[in-house]
């Protein structure tokens, strides 16, 4: 399995319409979404922490599988994301969308930095409900 035959899942400021989805312009995206919680940090955007393995009744969030069309995209992404510092870890997951369910690249962090950064849990899991791009469309 290469890197370009695994989508990735994006939740925040990588999805349609948010501050940075120009990183994936022109690629396809399907709705999905992950168990997890979502924290909104004060820099401004989100982090995931991933709920594994899954459980029923766990809280699920929001975000768009993106198919990717040059393994260059991934690293470009990690630097954007800040994988090389330690902010982000890139890592494969458990992903749905639809009835189907499949294994995806996300950018998760650890909780012990969304604790140091004061993050705070999103309910509902959907970052387009709670981000500055969203609340300016309307």
């Amino acid at each position: 399995m290469t890197a370009l035959d695994t989508p990735l899942f994006v939740y925040g400021s990588l999805l349609l319409g948010q501050r940075a989805d120009g990183y994936l312009t022109g690629l396809e995206r399907w709705p999905a979404r992950i168990q997890g919680g979502l924290y909104r940090l004060p820099a401004g955007y989100p982090a995931l922490v991933v709920q594994k393995p899954i459980v029923p009744g766990a809280p699920w969030v929001q975000g768009e599988l993106v198919a990717l069309d040059h393994p260059r995209r991934l690293k470009v992404l990690d630097l954007y994301e800040g994988v090389q510092r330690g902010l982000f870890r890139r890592e494969l997951h458990q992903v749905q969308s639809g009835p189907r369910s499949t294994h995806a690249w996300v950018y998760t962090m650890h909780p012990r930095h969304i604790h140091a950064a004061r993050g705070t849990l999103l309910r509902g899991g959907d970052w387009r409900r709670v981000s500055p791009a969203q609340r300016r469309r309307r």
